[in-house]
């Protein structure tokens, strides 16, 4: 029941990523392991400046169970203590990024920067180079670019296969993770055109189930105790539902009847309204959002594997 509140709680965050994402394509930020070396306020930087590089290149940023991602190796050139006073410490760094395919462990694009810092202390150090990435930087986005095309190269290659994975939750009545399956695939891509058709009624099931099991539940809280507590619980609920459900109208039976008693009894902070239908909703990004909010919303349990990669 939670997973399904998530999944539209974040409707209108994912939204935005995918109005600023103009091909469909996302990538997590990844630290591994084998950056401990690094202090963890330079990690913290590090992890923002990849964020930034993958949002400013026309990408979604995500960052939960994504299977490409962009990780970074440091290499520690020199590193030199100055006589000065107080004295400082200059590192020259080797930045190198990788983009890739983290579960299959292949790499698909890689970019090395040459970076100086200097700071009194080895983390002044290492955040005084790492402020010199430039996200925007030319050689930057021509890595981000040859990404993008193995990006999409993979959903043109494998299109079958994920279709098939997604039939299969779908049979399993696992509708969120069928949705999460397809959401995942870009609209630069081909494979795209072909889960268009499929992506439809599996929102129209996912959708159809939530209200019934919100509508359900709302009635059970509503019948048990109509005081203002088992109001808001129900409101809570009921807000949530989508307005293209097929139970809608039950849903604004029972709205109306929770409503009134609300203000019977006063409750001037009872504010809760249904969702309204928009004219111009486009299904389609609407399934896809809530397929990705379903996977913003798993726990991140991946184990990536860069192995030869750096």
């Amino acid at each position: 029941m939670k997973k399904i509140i998530y999944c539209i709680m974040f409707l209108v965050s994912l939204t935005l990523l995918g109005q600023e994402n103009d091909n469909g394509i996302t990538l997590g930020a990844y630290i591994p392991e084998q950056s401990e070396g690094v202090p963890a306020h330079a990690k913290n930087m590090l992890k923002n400046k990849l964020e930034r590089i993958i949002t400013e290149n026309g990408i979604s940023d995500n960052v939960y169970n994504s299977r490409f991602i962009i990780t970074p190796n440091i290499t520690v050139l020199t590193k030199n203590i100055t006589g000065t006073a107080p004295p400082m410490v200059v590192l020259n760094i080797d930045l190198t990024l990788y983009i890739g395919d983290g579960i299959a462990g292949n790499l698909f694009s890689s970019k090395s920067i040459s970076l100086k810092g200097v700071g009194t202390n080895e983390n002044k150090a290492y955040m005084a180079a790492l402020k010199r990435v430039n996200p925007k930087n030319p050689d930057i986005k021509r890595f981000i670019t040859n990404g993008k095309q193995k990006i999409i190269e993979f959903y043109n290659n494998n299109c079958g296969l994920m279709i098939k994975k997604a039939q299969t939750f779908e049979a399993q009545n696992n509708f969120e993770d069928a949705l999460f399956t397809l959401a995942s695939v870009p609209e630069a891509s081909d494979c795209y055109d072909k889960v268009k058709s499929i992506i439809k009624p599996l929102y129209t099931k996912t959708i159809d189930r939530d209200c019934k099991v919100k509508l359900n539940e709302a009635s059970a809280i509503w019948a048990a105790n109509q005081d203002i507590n088992a109001a808001n619980e129900a409101g809570l609920l009921l807000s949530s539902i989508e307005p293209t459900a097929s139970c809608f109208p039950q849903v604004k039976t029972l709205y109306a009847k929770i409503a009134a008693r609300a203000k019977d009894l006063g409750d001037r902070n009872w504010n809760y309204a249904l969702k309204v239908l928009e004219v111009k909703a486009d299904t389609i990004q609407a399934a896809r959002d809530v397929g990705m909010a379903y996977g913003k919303n798993q726990p991140e349990s991946v184990t990536y594997n860069i192995r030869g990669w750096y």
